[in-house]
């Protein structure tokens, strides 16, 4: 009988191999699963590493704000390009004396500001004495040196702005947008 039972494991072993193949398809349906999803990770992945590389960015500029608060700043500075010609107000000549003891130079400026709006404008001359008192204790605090270089003068045009910004009080919303020098002297005493 034992004999009998060797035959038949060959017959058993012969009818059992299709079941394997069946768990065959079952283990193949599930690792085509896994790799389906496996794949659908690594591009997600991808992509979020591809499309967060400009908030990484951003981040990093950002300091310690983060990518949230970089993305929140950066949504009240975009702005919507207006319609027209663009505003500008002229700024009565500043004459200042340069830092820098008696002999230092004396600086005579003319400018104009690149304003947002009409209502801009309207605030921009009401705070004029606020802005010329900064501008004239901001001109007076630079040397010849400070002043005289392309670099120099480009830095000075963003204090000014910065300044006339600060001095009417504008919080988020920028009512200066750029400041333009129409003249520019600067003279030996």
């Amino acid at each position: 009988m034992a004999e009998k039972e060797k035959k038949e494991d060959p017959k058993a072993a012969a009818a059992g191999a299709p079941a394997p193949a069946g768990g065959n398809k079952k283990l193949m349906i599930i690792v085509i699963v896994l790799l389906v999803l496996v794949l659908a990770a690594v591009g997600g992945l991808g992509a979020y590493l591809f499309l967060g590389q400009k908030h990484a960015a951003e981040a990093a500029a950002g300091g310690a704000h983060g990518a949230a608060a970089a993305e929140h700043e950066e949504a009240p500075k975009k702005k919507e390009k207006k319609e027209g010609p663009p505003i500008f107000e002229k700024v009565e000549p500043f004459v200042v004396n340069l830092s820098g003891g008696p002999t230092a130079p004396m600086l005579q400026l003319e400018m104009q500001a690149e304003l947002v709006d009409e209502g801009a404008k309207t605030n921009f001359k009401a705070y004029m004495p606020k802005i010329r008192s900064a501008v004239i204790l901001l001109l007076s605090s630079k040397t010849e040196e400070d002043v005289a270089s392309a670099e120099g003068k480009v830095k000075l045009r963003a204090q000014i702005k910065r300044i006339m910004n600060e001095s009417m009080d504008a919080a988020e919303e920028e009512p200066v947008d750029s400041v333009l020098f129409t003249s520019f002297i600067i003279q030996q005493q």
